[in-house]
């Protein structure tokens, strides 16, 4: 009967900690892209009595992207190198004649006014500013801002993510350039550089991230 030679095992007792330094080795080495992203803030719980807006037309820009990626603005196809200005032209507060072409503008002054009448109307108290949010809201008391202005996102459920995520920073873009801008006229800096009450001043007062996204529409379900 021919012997049998027993094959020597593997010792394997050193494989965990090999494995666990090269996992170590390659989260250290490791970059991520990060080409495309959504940056948003979301805004401040309202303190408003009541919380629903009317909204007019005048005061929504509707942004539609199609599962062919076509974008298409307020029912006009627009090439997407074009919807950054376009969405400042329709945040910019320099509507001081109420162009019904643009949303309604209202003062600081004349929105502080508002509130208060909806706060004695429901029985609250309207919060004074203090501090130095007091001394902006007196230093801007005349300037115009577009209140209930916001632009309003929906997409197919076919289209790309790219072209959606390229719509999202065009349109955020947009608010942040006008953030700049204001803030170096009026502060010397730009939005980043401002101290925390100037930054909350103008990202919730003067020009929020007002984009309202609706819930994809999935075009090839039958009704």
């Amino acid at each position: 009967m021919a012997n049998l030679k027993k094959t020597p095992g593997i010792n394997a007792a050193s494989m965990a900690d090999i494995s666990f330094i090269l996992l170590i080795f390659f989260l250290l080495v490791t970059t991520m892209g990060a080409e495309f992203g959504l940056v948003r803030l979301l805004p401040p719980m309202s303190d408003r009595p009541d919380d629903e807006i009317k909204i007019r037309e005048r005061n929504v820009l509707v942004v539609l992207v199609s599962s062919g990626n076509a974008l298409m603005v307020n029912k006009e196809e627009m090439d997407i190198r074009l919807l950054r200005e376009r969405a400042k032209d329709f945040f910019n507060i320099k509507n001081d004649r109420n162009d019904d072409k643009f949303p309604e503008k209202i003062t600081m002054d004349q929105l502080a006014t508002k509130r208060q009448a909806e706060a004695k109307k429901a029985g609250t108290t309207f919060r004074e500013p203090e501090g130095a949010a007091k001394v902006l809201a007196d230093k801007f008391k005349d300037l115009y801002i577009n209140e209930n202005a916001v632009i309003s996102l929906q997409n197919d459920r076919g289209t790309s993510y790219k072209m959606y995520i390229q719509v999202q920073n065009e349109l955020a873009a947009a608010v942040r350039e006008l953030r700049d801008a204001f803030c170096r006229n009026e502060f010397g800096s730009n939005f980043d550089d401002c101290d925390a009450d100037q930054q909350e001043f103008v990202g919730q007062r003067v020009y929020p991230m007002a984009i309202s996204e609706a819930e994809p529409v999935d075009k090839t379900k039958k009704k």
